[in-house]
């Protein structure tokens, strides 16, 4: 009998240690807010601007725009992915709120996000990221054809969970570091000091504190990519005109039709990842892109500019987080060159704050 109990008793051991896993990163989940209500850290971090969100595990990344967009009701918006996320409210005399990262896929997207909001803006910052004009990546979007609702699409806490057991298991984490950045919420922002602003923008703590620890240091990642052809540097000829310009038009047309003013820019690349990509030869469709940006844009009455070759602005690779995304300085040396340039868009700036940020 004390045998069979001891050899149950050591049955049991893994799920002692399971169970006990699974009360800790619970626990950890719940102060890093990854396991608490989206709304409510939302609500925190609108009562303290200090608070950076950075979620790990429960991104919800277009529902918390759309949210933070239609609470703050900003006569201007930054809209597009990840490489809009650096503008920042203090260029502005009136309100912005940035937008980017709620849309990642094709110009359909772009339209339903604004479909979404429920007020109108009266100023539009669209990216135009170079590999939506590429069929050899657009052609695996998503299209949204009908109206599609933006909701909270919170995962299921238990999933939340093991997800975190099994980083913790592959050493990506530690219950220590859960409090190197108290103040904000996520892992990302508790850890990393990488997350969102209140005003939309993003964050790099981690890079800009210890840039040779990151994946693309060096752009060594980026240039893996351009070398094989492969995640948004897929290689590509020309571009496509017959569905990411329509789908562009169509989202010109909504704006026109609704008073509101659009300003489109392509985003910088670093200048020796644009560099590497001109000389590799497989990335004609490139050149292909502003002609016909500045050719529709011209169409609506809207103003277009190609930030594609960082250079122009003056700028090197330092002012780069990472292969494809420009930092703070970058951005707003973007909305001080379309100033000079005499865009309808100076009646919003406030010079003196774009002029702090853009020789930091």
């Amino acid at each position: 009998m004390k045998k069979f109990l001891y050899r149950f008793l050591l049955f049991l051991i893994p799920f002692y240690i399971i169970g006990f896993a699974i009360i800790l990163c619970g626990v950890a989940g719940y102060k890093t807010g990854e396991l608490c209500e989206f709304d409510n850290l939302i609500g925190k971090q609108r009562a303290n601007h200090s608070v950076l969100i950075g979620m790990g595990y429960n991104e919800q990344t277009p529902y918390y725009k759309l949210k933070n967009a239609n609470y703050y009701q900003a006569d201007v918006i930054a809209l597009g992915t990840s490489r809009v996320m650096q503008f920042k409210f203090d260029y502005f005399s009136e309100g912005f709120y940035n937008c980017g990262g709620a849309v990642s896929q094709n110009y359909d997207e772009y339209l339903n996000f604004l479909k979404n909001l429920n007020y109108q803006p009266k100023l539009i910052i669209l990216g135009l990221d170079e590999w939506i004009f590429n069929d050899a990546w657009n052609q695996y979007c998503a299209e949204y054809s009908e109206f599609q609702a933006i909701t909270l699409n919170d995962r299921n806490k238990w999933s939340i969970i093991w997800e975190m057991i099994k980083d913790l298991i592959s050493n990506k984490w530690n219950f220590s570091q859960i409090d190197n950045y108290s103040e904000n919420y996520g892992f990302n922002g508790r850890i990393k000091e990488n997350g969102f602003c209140w005003d939309g923008s993003y964050y790099y703590g981690a890079t800009y504190r210890n840039p040779e620890l990151q994946k693309d240091y060096m752009f060594a990642d980026t240039f893996d990519r351009i070398d094989f052809g492969r995640y948004r540097f897929e290689w590509g000829g020309h571009a496509d005109n017959q569905r990411a310009f329509e789908q562009l038009e169509n989202f010109l047309a909504y704006c026109k039709n609704n008073d509101i003013i659009v300003i489109g820019f392509t985003p910088p690349y670093a200048p020796s990842v644009y560099d590497k990509m001109m000389q590799s030869g497989n990335y004609g469709y490139l050149a292909e892109i502003t002609p016909m940006c500045e050719m529709i844009f011209k169409s609506f009455d809207y103003e277009y500019y190609d930030y594609m070759d960082s250079t122009l602005l003056g700028l090197d690779d330092t002012y780069f987080v990472d292969g494809f995304h420009g930092n703070d300085v970058v951005y707003a040396n973007i909305i001080d060159d379309i100033l000079k340039q005499g865009s309808y868009l100076g009646s919003y700036i406030n010079k003196e704050k774009l002029y702090l940020w853009k020789t930091r």
